[in-house]
């Protein structure tokens, strides 16, 4: 099955690079191609991956990668990632314990 990467999927990854790169310049390219291979390898068995809740769609899912939560959706003889973006950007001090069920 081909994989297709929109514009802002690919833009997160170049973003992703680039910061990896202020540290370790030779390790964000490498952690990058990995990531891109890993999408298009699990992404060969598309229906893996959860429905996405948002837009509540059989052929919209999404599956999550080192923290990075991949969005796509399902052609007949494609996928197409939709959005790529940091699952793991929650402030979990905003959770309200106290008023909990």
């Amino acid at each position: 099955m081909k994989v297709n990467f929109s514009h802002d999927s690919k833009e997160f990854i170049f973003k992703l690079r680039d910061y990896i790169s202020k540290d370790t310049p030779s390790r964000a390219t490498q952690y990058t191609t990995k990531l891109v291979s890993r999408i298009k390898d699990m992404l060969q068995h598309p229906y893996v991956g959860k429905i996405n809740t948002t837009f509540d769609d059989e052929t919209i899912r999404e599956i999550v990668l080192d923290g990075i939560k991949i969005i796509y959706k399902i052609y007949p003889k494609s996928v197409a990632v939709l959005m790529i973006y940091r699952y793991i950007d929650f402030d979990e001090s905003n959770i309200d314990t106290e008023n909990s069920l």
